[in-house]
Parts: structure tokens; sequence; C-alpha cells
């Protein structure tokens, strides 16, 4: 998945409790645990024990229970609709109704086999020139396939009053350009089993078999020369060095040989003025490419991602084979689950941010977030950024030129809660009574056109990039934001019905790290009106990167399966966000504790600040599948769950007092703490 700047940072995959659990799952405690060795398992060994992933699931955790429950109720919302009468035309509900529908329709979809995607196959088929390859990318571009490299628009991190158009390195179909040189055993394998869908899916196509080979092997060579040019995962953290705003003068003065005037005409941007270049290296070796290579070779490349994008969405041979890479292979999953739920997936998108997204929020809210809710959640946010503040004006290694801006920053940082107050105009989308694929490309050329359309227009400060109904929350570094859908504020996260303590330690750590994500190693890096600048003072800047630079060597020595590290700089920004959201919410709730009338004594025999770090604890319970787990040491920005238990309590007094611990057996040594707030 190729993530774009202004799509959430810190997009968090968060865990879940089982079921409709009020408050703690005391009962699942396992006392045989010693809590000061291992807090995570004695918090969560019998749920581990005792849960199984669902054969259509990579990964099980507790928000993931969140998450299958708003899909069902979508589901059963989405069926009832369509045997009534319709809403009006060009209503988004209307839209969303007619594109599950058309997901549904199996027979329909089989009916029409490939003739959707004719506006690519045969045009490809019959490239002879570059220039028409150009004009074909920018088409397959506009429609939501890319190959070669990625295009979008978002916010200007140096003026985050405008948009601007970027384009970024991409066109891999591995996940991360190291799977094309890693050299363990499982990356070996998963290079041949991808070489094998290339050509199972070159069949598919009509190749006979020596052709697919053929083609196969052209795919996977330049798609090497591509991941070859392209930045790691840790490199493409460097906000400067992927920040290279040019003219499309100059871009084609920096990579020729393709024909880039012909690509922004057929993009629709052909008075395009500035753009910014993500990777510049890549962009030039992929135009050298373009010029070194015949157009046969890159006939075969372009067929192959117009059916990577769009496989899950036809006839079911395509769809199947798609899974079986993707989905067996790759995260390990045993089944692919009922046709409504991948539907559904297609619809709203990973983090719910596909164009028709919202529309399913739409009916999310109408049935599930009170008002109550949204009041209780936004007390609880200024709570936390009040004991934020305390911190910052405590903390005894910042100068007072950077505190005052960084309370400035917190001051000024806005609070999104449950649903945006004015919904995204869906009415000029396409999607609606189309085939099901014709209806994704339909969306996705409506979201085009309407992020071309605000290159001269100011930012809307309004817009989400996460719909209601998705278990998650995300700071947008550009807005100075914090955004909280109301899927996420409900049971176990946030219980009205629950004590503070428990709401602290899962709602109130999320609140904490969304907010420490204003700080972190690149959020820092922004100030109050979502700029990119430094405004730090030297000295600060080098004692936050000390500090830092702890975390970073703290998590780079956990392991994961196979023996496989941490990687602490590419998952560095989530992890001072971790430790820094528990520290200021343990702060948030000892507040809250001063201001009861009466001291709270032990609940189910525990103090408050026990119940705090259990609910933490639990909050992050999840199970990834072998292969799932790989996946994200390899290419995750955060650490795996047991992880973002273990790491933060390391640097917390409070946790070895609450529980009774011998400070030097359960912290870090003073030294190795990275001690930032």
């Amino acid at each position: 998945m190729i993530r774009r700047f202004r799509r959430p940072l810190a997009a968090i995959a968060l865990a879940a409790l089982p079921g409709a659990a009020l408050a703690l799952d005391v009962k699942g405690l396992d006392k045989g645990v010693n809590a000061c060795t291992d807090f995570y398992q004695y918090a969560n060994r019998t749920w581990l024990a005792s849960t199984e992933i669902p054969a259509d699931r990579s990964f099980w955790g507790a928000a993931s229970i969140i998450a299958r429950q708003n899909e069902d109720m979508l589901i059963r919302m989405l069926e009832e609709a369509s045997k009534q009468p319709l809403p009006p035309p060009g209503t988004a509900t209307r839209k969303v109704i007619e594109y599950y529908k058309r997901g549904m329709d199996e027979k329909n979809i089989h009916h029409w086999q490939l003739k959707p995607l004719a506006m690519f196959l045969g045009p490809i088929a019959t490239l002879d020139d570059k220039q028409a390859m150009a004009r074909m990318m920018a088409d397959m571009h506009t429609r939501g396939v890319f190959p070669g490299f990625g295009f979008d628009v978002g916010h200007d991190r140096k003026d985050s009053r405008r948009y601007i158009a970027e384009i970024r390195q991409g066109g891999l179909g591995l996940p991360d350009r190291d799977y094309y040189f890693l050299e363990d055993e499982r990356s070996r394998t998963i290079r041949d089993s991808y070489r094998e869908h290339l050509v199972k899916v070159l069949k598919l196509l009509g190749d006979d078999e020596a052709t697919a080979a053929a083609n196969a092997a052209t795919i996977l060579e330049l798609e090497t020369e591509l991941a070859r040019a392209s930045m790691t995962a840790v490199e493409r953290r460097d906000l400067e060095k992927t920040y290279n705003k040019m003219t499309p003068a100059e871009l084609a003065a920096a990579a020729p040989g393709f024909d880039w005037k012909a690509y922004f005409e057929a993009l629709a941007a052909p008075k395009l003025t500035h753009l910014n270049v993500n990777q510049p290296a890549f962009v030039a070796r992929f135009a050298q490419l373009v010029a070194e290579r015949p157009v046969a070779q890159w006939r075969p490349y372009l067929r192959w991602h117009a059916l990577r994008y769009t496989s899950d969405k036809l006839p079911e041979r395509f769809e199947s084979a798609n899974f079986e890479f993707y989905g067996r292979v790759l995260r390990g999953q045993a089944d692919p689950g009922p046709r409504s739920r991948r539907v559904l997936e297609v619809i709203s998108g990973p983090y719910g941010n596909a164009p028709m997204a919202e529309a399913l929020g739409q009916l999310y809210v109408e049935k599930t977030f009170p008002p109550t809710a949204k009041a209780r959640a936004q007390a609880m946010v200024q709570n936390v950024k009040d004991a934020l503040a305390d911190r910052l004006r405590t903390v005894d290694w910042m100068t007072e030129e950077t505190r005052a801006r960084s309370l400035e920053k917190l001051a000024t940082m806005r609070i999104k809660i449950g649903y945006p107050d004015r919904w995204k105009d869906l009415s000029a989308s396409g999607a609606g009574d189309l085939l099901f694929v014709e209806n994704w490309m339909a969306a996705n050329v409506f979201n085009h056109h309407r992020e071309l359309g605000r290159l001269d227009q100011p930012v809307d400060r309004e817009e989400w990039f996460m719909s209601p109904h998705i278990v998650n929350a995300y700071y947008n570094p550009s807005g100075n934001e914090i955004v909280f859908p109301a899927a996420i504020l409900q049971p176990p996260f946030f219980n009205a019905k629950a004590d503070d303590a428990v709401n602290y330690g899962a709602i109130g750590t999320v609140i904490g790290h969304e907010i420490t994500h204003g700080f972190d190693d690149r959020g820092r890096l922004f100030d109050k009106d979502g700029n990119m600048r430094d405004w730090w003072t030297d000295e600060d800047a080098r004692r936050y990167k000390e500090r830092a630079k702890k975390i970073e060597t703290q998590y780079g020595n956990f392991t994961g399966v196979d023996g496989i590290k941490v990687n602490g700089a590419l998952t560095l920004g989530e992890n001072i966000s971790d430790v820094g959201g528990v520290k200021i919410a343990y702060l948030a709730l000892q507040k809250a504790l001063k201001q009861r009338k009466k001291p709270q004594g032990k609940v189910d025999g525990l103090t408050p600040e026990q119940r705090f770090f259990v609910s933490y604890a639990q909050a992050w319970r999840g199970k990834f599948r072998p292969e799932r787990e790989r996946l994200q040491l390899r290419t995750g920005q955060h650490s795996l769950h047991p992880f973002r238990v273990s790491g933060p309590i390391a640097h917390m007094p409070e946790f070895a007092r609450a529980f009774s611990c011998d400070a030097s057996k359960t912290l870090l040594s003073e030294s190795e703490r990275a001690n930032i707030w």
C-alpha cells in the first residue's frame, strides 16, 4: 500500500477486548505470570491462549472485534436499504447502496469478464510509442491504478494554507523495495511465489505458458530496477529529503526520457505550476528506464498492474489468484471471508479513506453516535492536553524559547471528534449503477478531479481523512489536529460506565499518543500552523535527538518471529508517541483522581494505578499470523503489540510503584530512559 503524506501519519491499528466488555477483563489476568517481568503476558496470556484468529484475518485483536461488529451492522443496513425504495438519485446514500449491490452481483461481474478493463488492456496491447505510453499511464493514474509512480494532491508541507501536487515512488508489486533484495529463505520464497503469481495472472489474460514466463521475468526485472532506485522505508521518513518543489519544466529537465508534458495533459493538469517530487532519484531512474527500454517491455508491466489493482473487483478466477498471493502467501490468511465484507472493504478503503468511504460513515453515525459520547470525549482530550502542558512547563531539558513555542502549538492544536461538521459532497461522483470495478474507477476519477480542482484553492480545514466508521485515530501535522472517529469512542476504549482509571488507560493513552505525535521526531518539525520549519533552538533539537535515540535503541533490541528485529528507526515516531502517550495519560488520570471528592479505593482488588496499566495492556491485545508478523516487522511503522506495552512501561517508575516491582529489574536504567515528557 502506498501511503500519502496527507493521509494519517499516525494511523494506529488498535486492539480490543472481548465482546462488549464494560471494564477490565480481571478474570483474564494470569496471576502465574510476574507482572513486573512480563506485564503483557500477565494481562493477556489467558486471552491469547484461548483466542483463535478468524480464518479470513491475518491479525486479530480487540479493535478487530469492534470493526467486525461495525462491518456486520453496515452490511445489514446496506442489504436492508437495497430492498427498500432507493433514496433520491445523486445522494451519497443512493450511490453507496448501488455500489454495494453491484459488488454483490457476482453473476453480472462474471458475465462481463474483463470488458470493463478494455480501456486499458486494448490500448496497452497496441502501444508502440512512448508518448502514448505516458498518456496511458496518466489515464491509469486517474482511475486509481498506479504503475511506475504515484500522483496525488495534498497539503503543501511548507505552506499549510495551500495544496500541492505530489509525485512519489511506486510501481512495485511486492510490499516494499527490500523484498526484492533480502536473501533470507522466507524472502526468496516470497519472490518465487510472486513470480509464479505473475505467470498465473498473465495466463488468465491469455498468454501461453512460455509467453507468460517470459513476460513475468520482464516485469520482475523492471520492478527490481525500480526497487533499486527507491528510497528505503527509513529514508522516506526524512521530511526534508522528500520535499523537492519543482516546476514541470524542472521535473522534465531532472528526469528526461519520460514525456511529462503528455502525461500532465492526459492527467487533466496541463497548467500545473509546481509540484513536490518526493524522491527525485527514483523519478530520474524511472524516466531513464523508459528511455532505455523498448515499449514492448512495458506492455506486460502495464497489463500486470492493471490487474494488480483491480483483481479483487473482477470475476472469481482473478479475485482468487489475487487472494492466493496477497492474502495467503504474504499475510497468512486461510480464507478470503464472505463476499459482503470484501465488497465493504473495497468501498471503504484500508483506512476508511477511499473516495466513497464517507458515505458509509454517514450511515454509521446515524445509528450509533450519541451527543453525550462526544461531550465526554472532548473533556478527556482537554484533560490530556492539560497534562502535556504541565509537562512542557516543567521539563528540564527545554529552553524557554522552545518551551513557549511548544505550549503555543499545543494550545492551538485542533480536536475533531465523532464525524465531520460538513460531509463531503459526493453528488458528482459517477459511482452507483455500474459494474463493480467501474464503480471503483469512477470513484477514483471523481476524487482525482476533485483534488486537481483544489490546487488554486485554500485548504479545507474541516476535511477528514478517515471515515467515522473506522476504529482508529490520527494526527495530521499539516493541520495541527487530532481526529477521533466515532467508531473508536465505544467500549472497551471509551465507556461512560467505566471508572476513570480504565478510560484513561484505554482511550486516554490513545489521546496521549495522538497529541504526542505533534512532538514526535517528525511532528515536532511542524509549527502551530502546520508548516514544516525548524522552530527549535539548536540546543533543544540536539537534546531531543539524544533522547529519541534511546527509544530507537531500546525498540531495536526487541525480536519478533524468525529472529527479525524491530526496526527502531522506522518505528521511531510511533514508539515516541507510545511512550509519551502512556506517560501523559497517566498524569491526566492523576489530575482526575485529585478532583474527586473522596479517594477511589481498589476495584476488583486493583488500585486505580494498577487498573490504568492493565487497561492499557489489554487494549493492545493482539495475535498475528507468522506471515503477517513478518510483514509488520519488515514494513510497518508500528511495533508489535507486546512491545507497545513493554516498551513504554520500562520508562515509567510509576508502573514499578503501582505493582511494587524492583525498579532495577523492571525499568530501564536511568541513563537508558528517554525522559522526553
